[in-house]
């Protein structure tokens, strides 16, 4: 909970060919009686932060996000934000991604 990662696409830098590895940017607390993310508790510099399944929902939309595209155009308020969630039924991870965009 509370988690925060950012991607880069520059000249310097693609995170999404590396499944976000190195990253996380901001380390939350996980909520009391849940568990961590086996994903997260090695992140770090070379650390994959995702599981293979929270990974498959959620990169397209920030693939979408690096490439300057709206990530749900029509859908929301907002289409530079999108809201995901893993796919693990008995254990759900909600996303909120947000393309940030800079000069």
């Amino acid at each position: 909970v509370g988690d925060e990662f950012l991607f880069y696409r520059n000249d310097e830098r693609d995170d999404f060919w590396h499944m976000g590895a190195g990253t996380l940017v901001k380390s939350g607390k996980p909520d009391e009686g849940c568990l961590q993310s086996p994903g997260t508790m090695h992140c770090g510099t070379k650390g994959v932060p995702f599981c293979s399944e929270a990974w498959d929902a959620i990169s397209r939309y920030i693939y979408t996000a690096l490439q300057g595209g709206s990530i749900m155009h029509g859908w929301t308020k907002d289409d530079k934000v999108m809201i995901a969630c893993c796919n693990d039924g008995t254990r759900p991870v909600i996303f909120k991604i947000e393309r940030m965009d800079c000069e």
